[in-house]
């Protein structure tokens, strides 16, 4: 795990800037919310980058989880907070890109009305099935699943995120017919997945692949364009023969509206002094996932980019909330 010492790479990264020096920000314990319940992979990574912020910062930074809405809830909180620094919000496709655009009244936008921090780690999905699915590839599953017209579930964290639209654009390349099942929180989804409650699902890769290594499911392909190193026996959905298929997860973190700009510029370069070091890697390595180094100005492109791409197959599909 990290470390406060081993955190410390950048020195000039974790020093007050003299306006924060005399303002003496943090002088108490910084809340950072993540719009999803205790338990699953969003929670994990909000936890390590507030201990990357909190030794970084000298200050304590704790995760509120605020699930619900797909991770809309919670957000909506952040991004409308005081503005002094001490509320942070926990960015991921969900609660900043699709979710806003997804839920009929989300009561934020989650681009033009946020402070990009930054981003800090990105990672892929694994198409999986319970045992009980008779398929051990993706095309015997898109045919198990047209021979079953709407007897098949997949399940998501909740609307909008990632996993969400990695089963919907399932559904639209291969002409299958299979029902969205929304929980609140992938820990959620993940018992009812393995219980066989629900089917099918196209979870990220950290959270499921020690499942499909226990053998509780089977993997089928991996969500990225290329293969990841962290299961290379798994093709991806392109080489399976679903053109066209890739969808991704990232995360990041962001500020309410407002917040001053040398309290951000010290929270960016305390989290990509983290990021950029050798420590953060090993920690994301356990979790199967890859270093994102963004700061304020790039994340916000990319964020923007993101709006657009996810943003065309919502409009697409005509995909609308169901959490």
């Amino acid at each position: 795990m990290l470390t406060r010492r081993g955190l410390a790479l950048l020195p000039a990264g974790l020093l007050a800037t003299p306006a924060l020096a005399q303002s003496g920000w943090p002088s108490r314990p910084i809340r950072l919310i993540v719009g999803f319940p205790a338990g699953g992979l969003s929670d994990r990574m909000g936890r390590i980058i507030a201990e990357v912020l909190s030794a970084g910062l000298g200050q304590n930074v704790f995760v509120d989880n605020r699930g619900g809405g797909g991770g809309t809830t919670g957000t909506r909180q952040g991004v409308t907070a005081a503005p002094d620094g001490y509320t942070l919000t926990f960015a991921a496709p969900s609660t900043h890109i699709t979710g806003p655009l997804l839920y009929p009244n989300p009561g934020y936008d989650g681009v033009s009305d946020v402070v990009p921090i930054g981003a800090f780690a990105q990672i892929g999905s694994l198409a999986v099935v319970h045992p009980s699915v008779p398929a051990t590839t993706i095309a015997e599953l898109v045919a198990h699943c047209r021979a079953n017209p709407g007897k098949l579930n997949f399940g998501s964290a909740g609307s909008g995120g990632s996993v969400h639209l990695a089963g919907e654009l399932f559904k639209m390349i291969a002409g299958v017919d299979i029902v969205h099942v929304p929980y609140r929180g992938g820990a959620l989804m993940l018992q009812d997945l393995l219980a066989g409650r629900i089917q099918i699902a196209f979870d990220n890769t950290p959270q499921i692949l020690p499942h499909v290594r226990a053998g509780s499911v089977r993997g089928l392909a991996v969500t990225t364009r290329e293969r990841t190193r962290f299961a290379p026996e798994f093709p991806t959905m392109i080489e399976a023969g679903v053109p066209d298929f890739e969808i991704s997860s990232w995360f990041g973190v962001t500020a309410p509206p407002g917040t001053p700009p040398a309290i951000i510029e010290r929270l960016s370069s305390v989290m990509q002094a983290a990021v950029t070091g050798p420590a953060f890697s090993t920690t994301l390595e356990v979790l199967n996932a890859e270093p994102l180094a963004l700061g304020p100005a790039a994340f916000g492109s990319f964020m923007q980019e993101q709006r657009g791409r996810f943003g065309e197959i919502i409009r697409r599909l005509d995909l609308k909330a169901a959490d």
